[in-house]
């Protein structure tokens, strides 16, 4: 079963996004960019006539970053990989193309200092004109992949209402006091409800959404040939399994919940 702890991978980065669609967008946006940029032969502009001009490129700037963040929270929220309703993934992943904004500026300006055969001198103004300019660039990337490279579910109400039978046989199989083999019919509910959110799932963009979904058709083909007297072991909050298959199940189930309701919660 999938580790739900890992750590940020190309995938989640790019928001299911192919990785040629993340250099698509760096070209593209980056030759848009240059063109409304007033480059000298000694930096990126000719600072003595433009000092307004760099004030408003900051301010810009630091738009560019309040955008990038919110954009990429939207983007997170609306997807279905549990490592996207994470605030720290999210902040990683904006903090990301920001600083993969800043050094394709840099790398532009140091290949235009090459080309001009003109070694790179740099102020505090072309500084802060370079971060700024950067941001923007960080911003744009990600506007295009969020266009252009994301596919967003469109079953998110279909996702909630497999997901909400999924807590309802839940809570009915923990409030029940009858004896497992009464209890053949939730059980068997708990599974559909669980294929149902497997399917909703395999819509998802995402690597994380996918293994979520496959994670789930395998613990219910599991989960589906045990004995009610196994089964409520491995659903019920007030018993303990006591053996190690049963606690491999119970705890892939509890693992299954928790990652369906963090990309649940937020809707």
């Amino acid at each position: 079963m999938s580790d739900f702890k890992r750590s940020v991978s190309p995938s989640t980065f790019l928001f299911g996004a192919l990785p040629r669609q993340l250099l698509t967008a760096v070209v593209l946006e980056g030759i848009t960019l240059i063109g409304f940029l007033q480059v000298t032969s000694t930096g990126f502009i000719d600072l003595d006539v433009t000092r307004n001009y760099i004030i408003g490129t900051a301010t810009l700037g630091v738009v560019s970053v309040g955008l990038t963040i919110i954009y990429t929270y939207s983007i997170g929220r609306s997807s279905y990989s549990p490592a996207l309703h994470k605030n720290r993934t999210l902040v990683i992943i904006a903090a990301g193309y920001t600083a993969l904004g800043i050094l394709m500026t840099a790398v532009a300006f140091l290949a235009h200092s090459v080309l001009l055969e003109q070694p790179p001198i740099l102020n505090s103004e072309e500084i802060v004109f370079g971060l700024s300019i950067g941001s923007i660039f960080g911003f744009l990337i990600l506007l295009y992949i969020s266009r252009f490279g994301i596919d967003t579910p469109k079953n998110t109400e279909e996702l909630q209402a497999a997901v909400s039978e999924v807590r309802q046989s839940q809570s009915a199989l923990d409030s029940s006091i009858k004896a497992p083999i009464h209890l053949t019919k939730l059980y068997g509910s708990l599974g559909k409800s669980m294929e149902d959110v497997s399917n909703c799932l395999r819509q998802s963009s995402t690597d994380g959404g996918r293994e979520l979904a496959q994670d789930i058709e395998e613990w219910v083909e599991v989960f589906s040939e045990k004995p009610e007297i196994s089964q409520a072991v491995i659903v019920h909050r007030s018993r303990s399994p006591d053996g190690e298959e049963l606690t491999e199940l119970r705890n892939d189930f509890q693992s299954i919940i928790a990652r369906l309701n963090k990309i649940t919660k937020d809707e």
